[in-house]
């Protein structure tokens, strides 16, 4: 439906492509062809940085080094300032951090708060986040669900532990 939108607005052919095929397949081929020139890409470390080494390794037939746009999962922080409305802080940071089970390439992973408003917020938000219904997806009671597989549920793990050596979880 999507590209035939961008057909009926007369988009010329070329400049949206819809190449539908698992990423393991299909993403390897794409990133070495000569007539990629620019790679957006968003999923894991590992996986980007194999595509910015392809698109660093040029061919006789390209003219340039490819661009490459990878999102790998960085540190997103919410600042909350001193005069920040804090009700709508901790929802904000609650929905950040919380929807999609966290799963989300733009989650929450850190609250940057300033002094006058640190015990205050995080008053609020531990209050906040002991009220969260975690339940099946399909439950409109529930606020989060499941993570994706165990591999998930492992690395969220690691990072709380983590983050209780850091500072307040």
């Amino acid at each position: 439906k999507l590209m035939d939108i961008f057909r009926d607005v007369a988009i010329p052919d070329g400049v949206v492509n819809y190449l539908p095929g698992v990423g393991e397949e299909i993403g390897p081929v794409l990133t070495g062809s000569p007539d990629v020139d620019v790679i957006a890409f968003t999923g894991s470390r590992s996986v980007g940085l194999d595509i910015v080494r392809t698109a660093g390794d040029t061919s006789d037939e390209q003219t340039s080094v490819k661009r490459v746009i990878a999102e790998m999962g960085g540190k997103n922080a919410i600042i909350i300032d001193d005069d920040a409305d804090l009700d709508e802080a901790v929802l904000g940071v609650l929905h950040s951090a919380f929807d999609y089970a966290g799963q989300k390439c733009s989650a929450c992973s850190r609250a940057i708060v300033l002094d006058a408003v640190y015990d205050q917020f995080v008053e609020r938000l531990t209050s906040a986040a002991a009220s969260v219904q975690v339940g099946p997806a399909e439950d409109p009671a529930s606020f989060m669900g499941p993570v994706i597989d165990e591999e998930a549920f492992q690395r969220i793990r690691e990072v709380i532990e983590a983050a209780s050596y850091e500072h307040t979880v």
